[in-house]
C-alpha cells in the first residue's frame, strides 16, 4: 500500500532534521516562523501563510514540494493514479497502464487566486466536445480541475483571500475528506493532497476574508519581512548578475538598506516595499553601471536605480506631508539609508 503524501512529507522533514539540515533551506524568516511551519507540516495539517507580498510565501511552498520523494504514476493520467490501484475515469477502460516517474519538485500544482475564479476552475467541468463524442454520462467527458490534478501533490493556492467565498467553499470537501464528488456523475475522486495557501493582509486591494468554514481547516502562520541580514542573503542567492558586473558586499547592503529604511516609514506609505524592491534596486544598479561601460557597481549607481525603482513601487499615503512630494520622500529614504551599517 502506498504511503500518503503527508506521511512522505513528514518522513522527509524529520530525516533532514536528524541530519542537522534545514528542511526549509532557501527560505529566510524568523526562527519562530520556521518552527511553526514545520510543526504544521509534521502534524499533517493544511497551511495558510499570511503576510504581505514579497515575503517568500511562494518560495516556501516550492521548497516544501521539493522535499517529497519521486512518485510513480500512470502515464497520461490526469488524476495521478497509483499504478497499483488505478481508479479514475482516465484509467478505468485501460487494460495496461504505462508507468512514469515524477520528481519531487514537480509534485506541485499552483492556483493563482482571483475574484473571477469560478468553482469549475477548481473542481473541473464537462467537456462539451468529448460529451458529444462519447456521451454526456461518460465520466471520461469530465475535464478534471486543479484540485483533482493535485492528487499526490502539494496544492499551492496563492492569494486565497482574493477568491470569492462561493469558490473558496468548494475546497471544504477535499480538505475535510480527501475526496471530490464529480458533479453530474455518480463518481468520487480521491485527492491525497496537502494544501499550502497564502493570503495578503486585508488592507490590500482585492483581498476578502477567507470564510470561517474554510479557514477552520487551515493552520495559520504569519510571515513577516526578513531581517536586514536575511535579506542580504536573499539578494546573494536569488539576485541576478548582469554581464559579469561586479557588486561588492557594500553595494548589496546599500540596496537592502534603502528598502529597509522605507519599511520604517509606515505613516508615510500606504504599502511597504517588499524584498522584490531590494532585488530590483540591486539588479538595476548593475544595469546602470553596464550602460556606463563600467565593470563595477558604484554607490551612485545604486542611488540612481533606487530613485527609479521606488518611484514606481512606493504608494505615498494621502495623509503624508510628502503626498505630493514623492521625490523628496525618496531622497530622504536614500539619505537615511546611508546611516545603516
Amino acid at each position: 500500500m502506498s504511503k500518503s503524501l503527508r506521511h512522505e512529507l513528514r518522513k522527509a522533514i524529520l530525516k533532514r532534521l536528524e541530519k542537522k539540515k534545514d528542511p526549509l533551506e532557501g527560505f529566510y524568516c524568523e526562527d519562530s516562523t520556521r518552527e511553526a511551519i514545520l510543526a504544521v507540516l509534521v502534524a499533517g495539517r493544511h497551511l495558510l501563510l499570511e503576510g504581505p507580498p514579497g515575503t517568500g510565501k511562494t518560495t516556501v511552498a516550492k521548497i516544501i514540494a521539493s522535499l517529497l520523494p519521486e512518485m510513480e504514476t500512470v502515464a497520461d493520467c490526469r488524476y495521478n493514479c497509483t499504478p497499483k490501484k488505478p481508479s479514475c475515469p482516465d484509467c478505468s477502460g485501460r487494460k495496461k497502464h504505462k508507468k512514469i516517474k515524477v520528481a519531487g519538485e514537480n509534485r506541485f500544482t499552483r492556483i493563482q487566486g482571483s475574484p473571477e475564479m469560478m468553482p469549475e476552475d477548481l473542481m473541473g467541468d464537462l467537456d462539451p466536445v468529448l460529451a458529444m463524442k462519447i456521451g454526456i454520462q461518460d465520466p471520461r467527458a469530465f475535464t478534471p480541475g486543479k484540485i483533482q490534478k493535485s492528487h499526490r501533490k502539494i496544492l499551492f493556492i496563492d492569494e486565497l483571500n482574493r477568491v470569492p467565498q462561493r469558490t473558496q467553499n468548494t475546497l471544504v470537501q477535499v480538505l475535510e475528506e480527501g475526496i471530490t464528488t464529480i458533479a453530474g456523475f455518480d463518481l468520487s475522486s480521491e485527492v491525497d493532497t496537502l494544501v499550502v495557501a497564502t493570503e495578503n493582509p486585508e488592507e490590500y486591494a482585492g483581498a476578502e476574508r477567507v470564510s470561517e468554514t474554510l479557514s477552520d481547516r487551515f493552520e495559520q502562520v504569519r510571515v513577516g519581512y526578513p531581517s536586514l541580514e536575511d535579506e542580504i542573503k536573499i539578494i546573494k542567492q536569488y539576485g541576478k548578475t548582469i554581464d559579469h558586473i561586479k557588486a561588492s558586499a557594500d553595494i548589496i547592503q546599500q540596496s537592502v538598506a534603502i528598502t529597509s529604511t522605507a519599511r520604517e516609514m509606515p505613516d508615510e506609505l500606504e504599502r511597504l516595499p517588499s524584498v522584490r524592491t531590494s532585488l530590483s534596486i540591486y539588479e538595476q544598479a548593475q544595469a546602470h553601471a553596464r550602460l556606463k561601460n563600467s565593470k563595477q557597481v558604484k554607490k551612485s549607481d545604486v542611488e540612481a536605480a533606487a530613485k527609479r525603482v521606488l518611484k514606481g513601487r512606493l504608494s505615498v499615503s494621502t495623509e503624508s506631508r510628502y503626498y505630493e512630494k514623492q521625490d523628496v520622500l525618496i531622497e530622504k529614504i536614500i539619505e537615511k539609508a546611508k546611516k545603516i551599517k
